[in-house]
């Protein structure tokens, strides 16, 4: 490398010089894609900016650094990938890395604004819907339901693959539903449903229908998606919570037996202090005392008072269990 230097600065504007500049490119290049110090790379460039591949050398840099976990170094290499070599192939890539890195490094109000850089320098990237869908989960967790829902609709609105097109519909609805907009959520929802079938949010998809059908006072069509919950066996926390919210509805319906049935599902569970386990027990006892099975109404409130880590719901428990037993005697 020294040596094309000499030949580009004794014989400038030569054949031999011009050369020596293709000859310096290509050993950049061959230095890029080795295993060559990244420090030493790093001199490199800034020897030799206006080589041909020196966005891809620095971009090398940033990669390495980006495996190695060094989030915030990386970060810092992209970034400069972007402002250096604005024309650079892969510069939508470099630019979305850096917020990916700031992500990794939790530095949220940096890689939200990466992101959103993103979207303004490359609207027509393929990362785009990507790019749109993390936005939305940044939004999402920060409670900003209305921008969480912009973002999601137009990760739908590209040409996003069908996982991201499945997780944007979903959490869509769930934004719809923050905000009050139920016949929305209810339609992006079914709109899941019909594009995606029995995936793995067919549970979730179920409850949410089913609690929209609750809250609309459709107690029957409650039943049927919580059983549907159920035959798309769902993970043991929405097992527990589909089992509760059946017996709910079909305690509304006055199937008093069938509420017990599908309470007893959520009792059965090993996370004896789940709450949906939890409130499942407290209507056993209800449902018990109503029938007059005093030791089973104890023994369900007993329960309460040995799994529940809520002061004041032991508190009643105990009550209750020290009137039923005052009772017996």
């Amino acid at each position: 490398m020294s040596a094309f230097s000499t030949v580009i600065e004794k014989y400038a504007g030569t054949p031999a010089a011009k050369e020596a500049t293709r000859g310096t490119e290509r050993a950049l290049y061959r230095l890029s894609q080795s295993s060559t110090g990244t420090q030493t790379l790093e001199t490199l460039v800034e020897q030799y900016p206006t080589s041909a591949f020196a966005a891809d050398a620095r971009f090398q840099i940033a990669k390495r650094l980006y495996q190695e976990k060094r989030w915030t170094d990386a970060a810092e290499q992209f970034r400069r990938v972007v402002s250096q070599f604005p024309g650079y192939s892969a510069a939508d890539h470099a630019q979305f890395l850096m917020a990916d890195a700031y992500a990794q490094a939790r530095d949220r109000d940096q890689a939200l604004q990466a992101y959103e850089q993103f979207l303004a320098f490359f609207p027509q990237s393929e990362l785009a819907s990507t790019v749109h869908f993390r936005v939305g989960l940044m939004r999402f967790e920060s409670k900003d339901w209305m921008q969480a829902a912009v973002a999601f609709t137009r990760a739908l609105e590209d040409s996003a693959g069908p996982e991201v097109r499945a997780a944007s519909r979903y959490n869509l609805a769930l934004c719809q539903r923050q905000l009050g907009e139920t016949a929305e959520a209810r339609t992006a929802l079914e709109q899941y449903r019909s594009d995606f079938g029995n995936d793995a949010r067919a549970a979730d998809v179920a409850l949410q229908l089913g609690d929209l059908d609750e809250a609309n006072g459709d107690f029957a069509a409650a039943v049927k998606e919580y059983e549907t919950a159920l035959a798309a066996r769902p993970s043991a926390g929405l097992t527990i919570e589909a089992h509760y919210r059946l017996g709910h509805a079909r305690e509304q319906l006055g199937d008093r037996d069938g509420a017990l049935k599908a309470y007893q599902g959520a009792v059965e569970a090993t996370d004896r202090d789940h709450p949906f386990r939890l409130s499942a027990v407290a209507r056993c006892a209800a449902l018990y005392e109503a029938r007059k099975d005093i030791p089973r109404a104890l023994a369900a409130y007993k329960d309460i008072m040995r799994n529940s880590t809520d002061p004041e719901l032991v508190a009643a428990a105990t009550d209750r269990a020290s009137q039923l037993e005052g009772r017996k005697r």
